[in-house]
């Protein structure tokens, strides 16, 4: 790690947030308590008790990566782990799950070149419609391009993919599930990719610009992660796509699910547009009994198996599941298992607030479907256990 880098990074002010990097023992302990604070205490993330016990989280790859932090006054409110290595020197499990020999090929020029990986981000609730993520995010590429990185990973959960797509990560593999943190799926940003940048009028544009980049890049990870362009980007999918996607996978209108009983073309396709699309593979575990779901889904393909302690039913394509009130701290009755491969809806619960917002009486409407689907889904649940589906 370039230490005069570490110790000269520059303060980014926007009002009262300055963007920094962890040095100081004090400052790396703040940084691990707010990983607790968010990822424990308000997401009830099932992590090891060891972790609850110190009320704390930290490992080993800390002590090899930049810890950036936002500051707002003298309070530490959002943080990531930015670790920059070459392939074979990240942990088997990290590399494997990212694909990141592969990406070897990406760069032929560059013998085992560095790759990014940045974790851990926890953000303050009442920042995370703030400008602090763009700040950790802006400070990560300047750090990443200091050491000749071009590209950085991470992975999210289903319901922070828009986030991400939206400064230009992009899917491109399959799903993998690390302990504690359920079910992830693995993005990558290239940090010279220009052209991918403008399409989606990402902010992080105007950064890449001041740098000499590399159009081929881009061509050679789409020539080696065809799947790439399978995946539905939700900042280049327009409406009607969506709409006709839905059609396709269901063989039916969106007209004809309960959930968008007497909503008209128009408000279904805002709603359609608010949320995302995405995969599952056989033996994806998406949600877990007694976890905290402030999310909607609708599964579009495949077979899915939803159980408790006392119960398990099939869900066939067109079944919703999740939260069904999008109220917050909801716990799953239910683990969800993919049983094959799979395609999902997800509306999550900031989509749907925003979708009220702006479609008062549509979102008024959708709610009584909503109930009224989950009122009969729990009178009409088959379970192959026998007995009431209790959701």
């Amino acid at each position: 790690m370039n230490e005069n880098l570490k110790n000269s990074a520059n303060d980014i002010v926007d009002n009262t947030l300055q963007v920094r990097i962890a040095t100081q023992t004090w400052e790396k302990k703040e940084v691990y308590k707010l990983r607790y604070d968010v990822y424990v205490a308000e997401m009830d993330k099932p992590l090891d008790r060891s972790i609850q016990g110190a009320k704390q989280i930290t490992d080993a790859l800390d002590d090899q990566s930049y810890l950036i932090y936002v500051q707002a006054g003298s309070e530490i409110v959002a943080t990531q782990r930015i670790t920059i290595a070459s392939a074979k020197d990240y942990p088997a499990d990290l590399s494997n799950a990212f694909h990141m020999q592969k990406f070897n090929a990406v760069f032929p020029h560059s013998l085992n070149p560095k790759l990014g990986l940045g974790t851990k981000l926890a953000i303050k609730a009442p920042f995370r419609n703030s400008p602090a993520f763009y700040l950790i995010l802006t400070e990560a590429y300047r750090l990443l391009r200091s050491e000749n990185s071009s590209l950085i990973f991470t992975g999210g959960n289903p319901y922070v993919i828009p986030l991400y797509e939206r400064v230009g990560f992009r899917r491109y593999a399959g799903n993998f599930t690390d302990p504690g943190y359920s079910l992830l799926i693995p993005l990558v940003m290239l940090l010279e990719d220009t052209d991918h940048f403008r399409s989606i009028k990402s902010p992080m544009l105007r950064l890449a610009r001041k740098y000499v980049n590399d159009p081929t890049i881009s061509k050679r990870f789409v020539q080696i992660f065809p799947e790439v362009t399978q995946h539905l980007n939700t900042r280049l999918i327009t409406r009607d796509t969506l709409w006709e996607h839905f059609e396709q996978k269901l063989g039916i209108s969106p007209f004809s699910l309960p959930l968008f009983n007497h909503l008209d073309a128009e408000s279904i396709k805002e709603l359609l547009i608010s949320g995302m699309i995405f995969s599952c593979y056989q033996g994806d575990n998406i949600l877990y009994e007694n976890s905290f779901c402030n999310d909607l889904y609708i599964l579009l393909s495949g077979t899915l198996e939803a159980s408790s302690q006392k119960s398990s039913r099939f869900l066939m394509p067109g079944s919703p599941f999740g939260n069904f009130t999008f109220t917050s701290k909801f716990r799953q009755a239910e683990s969800i298992l993919s049983l094959t491969d799979s395609e999902l809806f997800i509306l999550t619960g900031q989509a749907h607030s925003r979708y009220t917002h702006l479609h008062q009486h549509a979102a008024e409407i959708l709610l009584h479907n909503i109930i009224n689907t989950h009122d009969l889904l729990r009178l009409c649940a088959i379970t192959t256990q026998g007995g009431e589906n209790h959701e």
